[in-house]
């Protein structure tokens, strides 16, 4: 928030009384947990969009309606709510700076439950959303800052890979350590497979964690080519070479599944799908559930549900014609 100091004197002026903003789901193509340890990622903004309505109220007030469910509570004493702890831990932060109480209304294009990044466009999206409505600009280096300090404050850690991915849309190279963003273009043949069920990420997390404090030089050599496969992926995808990208999806599957990840489902899906011609097939997310993606055509996958993944070419925006 301190690089949004020329900003700091919100009048009332400034704000608006109503805003529409969105932001784009995401799906991570490299850097799976290597990410966690210094090394580069590859995610995709995904064309099916969260949005956020967030209109004043006259009192301090603040009444959620989502999907999910609805909660009321007051903005200078907000409830502790699990369902709505993303956009609580943004209000918590942004109370203090806001005009006044709010009704925000979430929805989405996705289910929570399939991830395709639903979290982090949801921490995007309402940031975008206090910060028009605070008549502050979209901004989304400074964003990227504030949204990553509430993922790792509500999930006790996070790389800031998927918000890259909705801030900025397309397909997007992230280094972590710098939070250096490289666009790497706005087209790739991708589809996802749900596997029908999710083990949460900071589970899957927990587990690796658990496993790399056994063999911790193993594991971090096992980051280490993931980091090399990331960068072979990114010279790959700016040739537009989908042989090569494919290669590197199938290597960094085998890495996956060095760590512990891949269970029988999931190693079954990715084996079936390059069988019927997949370039490549890898995990995509952290592993135990959710995901994978097929690089090209690989055809439906008998039992499991089939998820076009058209890149979005914008990240998060304001919608027009919100006041």
């Amino acid at each position: 928030m301190a690089s949004d100091s020329a900003d700091s004197s919100i009048s009332r002026r400034a704000t608006v009384q109503r805003v529409v903003v969105s932001a784009p789901g995401s799906t991570m193509l490299f850097g799976e947990h290597a990410v966690l340890y210094g090394e580069a990622a590859i995610a995709c903004a995904v064309e099916t969009r969260l949005r956020v309505e967030a209109a004043l109220r006259d009192d301090r007030r603040v009444v959620i309606r989502s999907s999910l469910g609805g909660l009321e509570t007051d903005l200078d004493r907000l409830a502790q709510d699990h369902t709505h702890r993303f956009t609580l831990a943004l209000l918590e932060k942004w109370k203090n700076r806001l005009p006044g109480g709010l009704d925000l209304a979430i929805s989405s294009d996705f289910s929570h439950k399939v991830g395709l990044g639903s979290s982090a466009a949801l921490t995007v999206a309402v940031a975008g959303a206090l910060r028009s409505i605070s008549g502050l600009p979209l901004r989304p280096r400074t964003m990227l800052d504030e949204c990553l300090a509430v993922v790792q404050e509500v999930q006790g850690s996070g790389s800031g890979t998927d918000l890259v991915a909705s801030l900025y849309g397309g397909i997007v190279h992230y280094r972590p350590a710098t939070r250096s963003v490289t666009p790497l273009g706005e087209d790739l043949p991708l589809t996802l497979y749900y596997s029908g069920y999710k083990t949460p990420t900071p589970e899957v997390i927990a587990h690796v964690t658990k496993e790399r404090a056994l063999i911790p030089s193993l594991y971090d050599h096992l980051f280490r080519v993931m980091g090399e496969c990331t960068q072979q992926a990114t010279g790959a995808i700016r040739e537009h070479n989908m042989t090569r990208l494919g290669r590197c999806m199938n290597v960094y599957n085998g890495l996956m599944e060095g760590l512990g990840i891949c269970d029988k489902t999931l190693s079954e899906m990715v084996h079936t799908l390059r069988q019927q011609g997949a370039e490549g097939v890898k995990i995509s997310g952290s592993g135990l559930g959710d995901c994978v993606i097929a690089l090209g055509n690989a055809g439906d996958l008998a039992g499991y549900d089939l998820i076009p993944v058209p890149v979005a070419k914008c990240g998060v925006y304001l919608e027009p014609d919100a006041d």
